[in-house]
């Protein structure tokens, strides 16, 4: 039978501690606040580990940190051994100097282990020192330093304290890191000439509960969202136009052929420049749907091809300030709360899915009416995942 998660994470802990002792509350000779504080959580995340009541990916996380604690040891064993290997070396050079090809070989020998040992180091700092893929990925994010920080620097987190969390039931469930959930692609009617597109890439969202309004369903049920939102403008070099290849005017729903639509490596499609977003959201929590607010607060152009965009005349400044500034006036439909229990809520499954339609002010490609459009959410990283005690009521 497979070991569970949570026995691979204590087999972990007893090969780079030693065994594990319920009555000193150590393992080896190190205690359990020692042996949070090396794995960057708090006592009661490492007290949830090892009596099985963490969350799966809680555990995936801390398993990965001790591999890397091990990885660490070893390496610096290794580079100890060369480092007395490369001073033994050193006396024996000194005591070979009267022959000098056997010098010459010898100290060839010290300067490849002088080598290997400085690689050996080189590996152990790089390891130690870059944050993982996730961490670099997170560093993205405007608001990481004020909620990604490790459990024990010095700042004061955003999320709920843990004797509020069941205060706050439902919301607290919803607490942590979210992603998009799918990429989404629009016309952008407006601009001079047709062909021009906005692909929504990815979100990376903080959301936490708010302690302060108590508006709408009540408290406990007003979550704060904080969205970081990648987005690319891609050029068709045909300029062709949107209906009725890629819109069906009668039905107002995009065709199979714009669905299938793919830019990347499409030598037809360009692309133009990268749109970096801010928006702040409030999600107002109901047992049977949740309602999305959303505040642009500012965006930016990366990565323009002013040559390219020149060529179609495209106007990116006009396209950040008046067309896809327009797309903030989006109406979106609640999404079904499939969550009402929040316990069911889980980590790279659970999605809150909103139906949207934009429309455009300065339409100008002859379509009129709205344009639908589906945006997710994700559910990364839950803050707080421990049982929570309100239901669907």
């Amino acid at each position: 039978m497979e070991p569970s998660i949570q026995e691979k994470f204590l087999e972990k802990l007893e090969e780079k501690y030693g065994t594990w002792s319920k009555p000193t509350a150590k393992f080896g000779n190190t205690s359990y606040g020692e042996i949070a504080k090396a794995l960057s959580i708090s006592a009661s995340q490492f007290s949830k580990l090892i009596y099985g009541t963490a969350t799966e990916g809680m555990y995936i996380r801390s398993i990965e940190n001790i591999d890397r604690l091990l990885t660490r040891e070893a390496i610096r064993e290794e580079r100890d051994m060369a480092v007395a290997e490369n001073e033994r070396l050193k006396l024996e050079v000194g005591a070979l100097k009267a022959g000098r090809a056997n010098f010459r070989r010898r100290l060839l020998l010290l300067l490849l282990i002088t080598v290997l040992s400085s690689t050996a180091a080189l590996i152990f700092f790089l390891k130690s020192g870059l944050p993982s893929k996730e961490k670099q990925q997170s560093y993205a994010h405007p608001l990481t330093a004020f909620f990604d920080k490790e459990y024990d620097a010095n700042f004061n987190s955003p999320y709920l304290d843990i004797l509020e969390v069941q205060e706050y039931c439902p919301c607290s469930g919803y607490e942590g890191v979210w992603s998009l959930s799918e990429k989404y692609k629009l016309p952008l009617p407006g601009t001079r000439k047709p062909g021009v597109y906005y692909v929504a890439i990815s979100a990376d969202v903080r959301m936490k509960c708010s302690r302060y309004d108590t508006t709408g369903p009540g408290k406990g049920r007003v979550l704060m969202g904080y969205e970081y939102l990648i987005n690319e403008i891609w050029v068709d070099t045909k300029m062709k136009p949107l209906s009725p290849t890629y819109f069906d005017k009668n039905k107002k729903a995009f065709t199979p052929a714009f669905d299938s639509l793919a830019f990347e490596g499409n030598p037809q499609f360009r692309k133009v420049a990268t749109i970096h977003s801010f928006f702040v959201d409030k999600f107002e929590i109901y047992p049977d749907s949740i309602v999305r607010k959303g505040e642009p607060y500012g965006r930016y152009a990366s990565d323009v091809d002013q040559k390219l965009a020149d060529e179609y005349q495209i106007d990116i400044k006009f396209i950040l300030e008046d067309v896809v500034g327009d797309m903030t006036t989006t109406s979106c439909a609640a999404s079904a709360n499939s969550f009402c229990d929040p316990n069911n809520l889980k980590e790279k499954e659970s999605v809150i899915a909103f139906d949207c339609i934009y429309t455009i002010r300065r339409e100008n490609l002859g379509i009129g009416g709205g344009y639908p459009y589906t945006k997710g959410y994700r559910l990364e990283e839950q803050s707080y995942a421990d049982n929570l005690t309100c239901g669907c009521e």
